[in-house]
């Protein structure tokens, strides 16, 4: 997987109330913030290839298979 380049405009006004405020560096929480982003990402991606392969999987399989298949384990 490349690495993308992001450019984060930072606000004078919110680099002043972390350095006086917050409890951890603007720097760890950006970091923090992009690691949870990129996982909704990959988590929103792999639910996609999920749901696609689903799709063309029912697509391969006969309604006849299927009502057979559903049959067997409502037995």
């Amino acid at each position: 997987m490349a690495k993308q380049s992001v450019t984060v405009r930072v606000e004078p006004e919110l680099v002043r109330w972390f350095r006086e405020e917050a409890q951890i560096p603007l720097g760890e929480a950006v970091n923090e913030a992009l690691r949870e982003l990129q996982q909704r990402l990959l988590n929103d991606q792999l639910q996609h290839r999920v749901d696609r392969d689903l799709a063309e999987g029912e697509a391969l399989v006969s309604k006849e298979d299927l009502s057979y298949w559903n049959q067997l384990s409502d037995a």
